[in-house]
């Protein structure tokens, strides 16, 4: 069943210590962990005193999860048999939650992409494909840095806490895996006003990487090169630029200059 949803279950104990401890959760504290699987990770999270809602797609599994944490533990623990990208995220109390995943490999990006999205939540310790985690975390300037860092920018803090080899997970993977910890702004980097031009300039610009992104952007904008270059010197970066080289906060500037 876990290979069916791609889910490939951890068995390291030092990951899994590693994860909850990251955590930082203590009696008090609500965690709402994404894909639970057999447990494992869960029975440490009660462990630290909180309180557990788990959401887990696998009936068979949610129905079993109880049992496999333990009766006392179990006392602490609501367990949805739900996919999250379909949760009524507002039948929720509202938080702030923690949030913690072994995230499924094929839809890491989808869930926290909707979890960024969610007002209710502070800090957040998941799991991904090594290579998605560092294209979360990446830098300005990088070959990872994209749409999906951005995005990321928009609304939170992230850095690669470690790596997991891929014995650590039965069944084994095809990759390694990465731990991510997030810390979410309020208010956000990105006002909800400018979200539509922000990301219309970035994606034309992303959309062809390889290219000087003022150029870009004049063509798909039908702005003139010069109109374009000027607010580009305004927002402090080379009219040279591509699109990796623009900083968050320039990606703002210019969405303001050329998408009033």
């Amino acid at each position: 069943m876990g290979a069916r949803l791609s889910q490939h279950f951890l068995r390291d104990e030092g990951a899994r210590d590693g994860v909850a401890g990251l955590a930082n959760a203590g009696p008090g504290d609500r965690i709402l962990e994404i894909g639970p699987g057999r447990g494992a990770l869960t029975g440490r999270l009660l462990a630290t005193g909180a309180a557990v809602t788990a959401i887990e797609l696998d009936e068979i599994i949610a129905g079993k999860l109880p049992g496999m944490v333990g009766p006392e533990a179990a006392k602490s623990l609501t367990t949805i048999n739900e996919d999250f990208l379909r949760l009524d995220l507002s039948a929720l109390e509202p938080g702030p939650w923690i949030v913690v995943g072994n995230l499924p490999y094929a839809v890491g990006t989808p869930i926290l992409q909707r979890l960024l999205t969610w007002d209710h939540w502070s800090r957040a310790v998941l799991m991904f494909q090594l290579e998605v985690a560092e294209r979360i975390v990446a830098k300005l300037g990088g070959a990872d840095y994209g749409l999906l860092s951005l995005s990321v920018l928009a609304r939170a803090d992230a850095e690669l806490a470690f790596e997991v080899p891929r014995e650590a997970f039965m069944p084994i993977p095809n990759v390694e895996s990465g731990v991510v910890i997030l810390t979410r702004r309020e208010p956000p980097r990105l006002p909800a006003a400018e979200e539509k031009a922000f990301w219309r300039l970035a994606k034309l610009a992303f959309s062809q990487r390889r290219k000087m992104a003022a150029g870009v952007l004049a063509k798909a904008i039908g702005r003139s090169r010069a109109d374009v270059d000027a607010a580009f010197v305004a927002a402090g970066v080379g009219a040279a630029a591509r699109a990796e080289e623009i900083p968050f906060d320039a990606w703002r500037a210019l969405a303001r200059a050329l998408c009033p």
